[in-house]
Formats: C-alpha cells, structure tokens, sequence
C-alpha cells in the first residue's frame, strides 16, 4: 500500500531543488554585499547556507529516488548527482566553517562563489536532463542552430512523398518518425523507461526489461504493436493515457511494418502494403485561398470610418491586412459611393455588394481590385454586359450572381479567366445546360430529385 510512498518523493525533485538554490545564492548576496559587517549578519549567513546543505540533501535523496524509478539511465544523471551531493557538502561545510568563526573567514568571498558555480553547473546539467540539451537552442531559427553547431531536430508528423513513395524505407522513412514522435521521449538512450530504446533499430530489436517487444511478421505477438492497440485505461496501454496517442493511421503503418518481416532497409514498394495505408500521410501542398502578397494594414481609424458608414468592415483573420467587405448594412449602396473604398483597394479581398443598387458600369471599378478573391453580385440589377472587365483580377476565384439580370451570353465574357474557379448563378437567364463549356465549374441550381418511393407512403 506504501509502494508509492518514494516513487511520489521522487517526482518532488523538481520542486524540491529550488530551496537550496535560493538558500545558498541568498547567502552568497550577504556575504558579497555585507562582507565587512559580518559580525552583524553572521547568523542570517550561517543560517542560509546550513539550510541551503539541508535542502540540497533533501534534494538530492528526491533526484535518486527520481532516478531509479523513472528510468534514466546513470550515464545521463551521474555528474548531475554527484555534484548535487557535492553541493550539500560544500554548503554544510561553509556553515560549519562561519559557525566556529569569531570574524570573517579568509577567502569566505572566494569559497562561497565557488559554491555558488557548482551550483550554477548542477543546475544546468538538472535542466539538461529534464529538458534536454537544446533546452535554449532549439527555438532558435535552423540557420542559426547550424551556425552554433547545432542541428535542428524537432520531431514533426510523419509526411511522405505522394510521388515515389514507394522508394521510401519502410522503417527509417515511416516508422521512425512515429516513434520519434510518440515514444522516444520516454524511451531514449538518456531516459530508458522500462530499459527500453525506441530511438533506433538496434534498441527496438534489443526490447527491454520485460524481453523482446517484436516477433518479426506476427504483430499480434509483438507487444511494440499489441501495447498501442489496448484501451487507454489499461495498466499495459502505451503511451500512458497522459502523454500523445499515436493516430489509428500511425499504428496501422507499425502493423503493417511488423507483419512484412520488420526489416531495416525494406522499402514501402517492397512490403507488399496497401497503398489506403499510406494515402493519409502524403505530403500537401496547401495552396492559400487569398493571396499571399505583402500590403499596408488599413489604419485602424480608417476601418472605423467604413463602420459609420453602414459597411461591415472587418479583418479576414486575426493579424491579416486583408479585408473583408460587406454592404449588407448598406442596401443604397450606388456606383456614386464607390469612392468610400478607394482607400482600401489593395486590402480588400471578399466584397459583398448583394441587394445594392449598382450597375454594370461598376465592374470597371471593381477591376481595379488587385487582390479581390471573393465577389458577391447577388441581387442586384446588373446585366453582366460589362463581366469581361473582371479579367483584370487575377486573384478572382469565386463570383456570386444569384438572383440577377446575368444572360448566357454575357457570362461567356469570363470564359477562360485565369483564377476564377466557381460561379453562382442561381434564378439567372444562364443556361445549365451549357455549363459544361465554360473553363470554371458554373452552379446554376435548379436541381430536381427523382421521386422516391417512401415520397408517397403515407403514415
């Protein structure tokens, strides 16, 4: 029942090793700052530093218990124990030295700041354990990590080629980066939980403590595979419940690998694996909906002044310069009133003109858009004799115009426009029959279903 009694002591370590710290840097400011009213501050000094040895012991009992029931290999926490213990001696021993002392020691300014460096490099030999090596680095850019002699390694999701994925190796180009991502930080050569290594081949054929975790092409006697598969709540289940689960696509990849012999230089082409298995993790390239160019952002008070005339003016994302319009306050919107935005027309990109009381000659104006992605023409009275003017935005990809005046023959202007993708055209003079001609993909509605049977049935 009282089992956990010193694996909980242990997890205190982290906590625990601040109060020597402060303890004993409190006592190196009194000495260094007081050094010549030592008489006066002498208790306060002695008592600083014989806590501060209390503490670091205490501290160091918690990192051992920590040690041991963790699984971090001795190699990682040798020098940072040790200097511990050393640090409890030194602090102990400066107290007993003031303690039988009538006036100040000799050299006290000299043997506290030596304390105070092997602190100093126990705690930064503690933070590299926790945090690893390139706690501070890490977050710097790649060119400059290279620079210092770093090398970036962050471990990112598993994406692979969607062409000549089959030349990728199975293990180090697939099964690796998962376990990198999902196991290695409790099972590397520094933290051996379970004296397991999930970092390379070699420490996943050597298992750990509890034997070997695979079975080469039997996945289900594998316990690298059967661990992942049990419900979280299982005392077997791995990664614990607490820590990142591995997606069911990432576990059927190690089933799949398990079940085509394990192999180190086997390549996806040659495991025989279905290629729905490896669908999920090809790499896409995301193309941005708005533009991506660099603009001013529109003064704050300047989208005020577009509020309080009626327009719903707003930021297409938090941080974006870019613009999103709407009349929807502002139904008497005119072709007079287009000057309003004239100020903003690099920064919109989604304008709403619906139920306005423009015209076709407005078009000309709204060419002049460089970046207008989305327009809304929708109810209004325009005739589209003036559509081909919408050439000039080559960021244009979606054009709504429902509930217009728009004929067939006018929307063809737009025929082979270099961006548009979609057009709405619903409750138009457009023909759907002849959608088919047009270079973007034209929605005209007017969709009617066949009757089912259960229409009929009367309850």
């Amino acid at each position: 029942m009282i089992t956990f009694i010193l694996p909980l002591f242990g997890r205190f370590h982290p906590i625990l090793v601040h109060l020597p710290i402060g303890f004993i840097v409190f006592g190196v400011i009194l000495i260094f700052g007081f050094g010549r009213k030592h008489h006066i501050h002498s208790q306060v000094i002695q008592l600083a530093f014989l806590m501060g040895g209390v503490s670091a012991g205490v501290a160091s009992i918690s990192g051992f218990l920590h040690y041991q029931n963790e699984g971090y290999s001795w190699d990682t926490v040798m020098f940072h124990l040790i200097l511990g213990i050393l640090t409890t001696l030194l602090s102990g021993g400066l107290w007993f030295h003031l303690k039988n002392s009538v006036v100040a020691p000799p050299h006290l300014k000299i043997k506290s700041a030596g304390l105070l460096v092997v602190l100093m490099i126990t705690g930064h030999l503690g933070g590299t354990i926790t945090h690893g090596d390139d706690y501070f680095t890490e977050v710097l850019p790649p060119d400059l990590q290279a620079l210092i002699g770093n090398e970036a390694t962050a471990n990112q999701p598993l994406e692979l080629p969607m062409e000549n994925w089959e030349e990728v190796e199975f293990y180090s180009g697939a099964i690796q980066p998962i376990l990198d991502q999902n196991c290695k930080s409790c099972h590397n050569p520094k933290k051996l939980k379970g004296e397991l290594d999930l970092s390379s081949f070699a420490g996943i054929h050597k298992g750990g403590e509890a034997g070997e975790i695979l079975e080469n092409g039997n996945p289900e006697q594998s316990s690298l595979y059967t661990r992942l598969v049990l419900p979280e709540d299982h005392d077997d289940h791995m990664p614990p419940k607490d820590k990142r689960q591995p997606r069911k696509e990432e576990i059927g990849l190690i089933k799949a690998w398990i079940a085509s012999g394990a192999s180190e230089s086997a390549k996806l082409g040659e495991s025989a694996i279905n290629v729905s298995l490896i669908e999920p993790f090809f790499k896409k390239d995301e193309i941005p909906f708005y533009p991506v160019v660099e603009v001013p952002t529109l003064p704050q008070d300047s989208i005020s002044k577009l509020k309080e005339l009626n327009f719903f003016a707003e930021a297409i994302k938090m941080g974006s310069p870019f613009l999103k319009i709407s009349c929807v306050n502002f139904p008497a919107f005119s072709d007079t009133d287009w000057q309003i935005l004239q100020s903003s027309k690099n920064q919109i990109v989604y304008l709403d003109l619906t139920g306005t009381a423009i015209s076709d000659a407005l078009l000309e104006r709204i060419a002049s858009l460089p970046n207008l992605t989305v327009l809304k023409l929708n109810n209004t009275s325009i005739e589209g004799s003036s559509l081909g003017k919408l050439e000039a935005n080559k960021n244009l990809k979606l054009l709504y115009l429902n509930e217009t005046l728009v004929t067939q023959r006018n929307l063809s202007a737009l025929d082979g426009h270099p961006s548009l993708e979609k057009v709405f055209a619903f409750d138009t003079k457009v023909d759907a029959s002849g959608s088919s001609r047009f270079s973007f993909y034209l929605e005209t509605g007017n969709v009617s279903l066949p009757p089912l049977p259960t229409d009929t049935i009367v309850f």
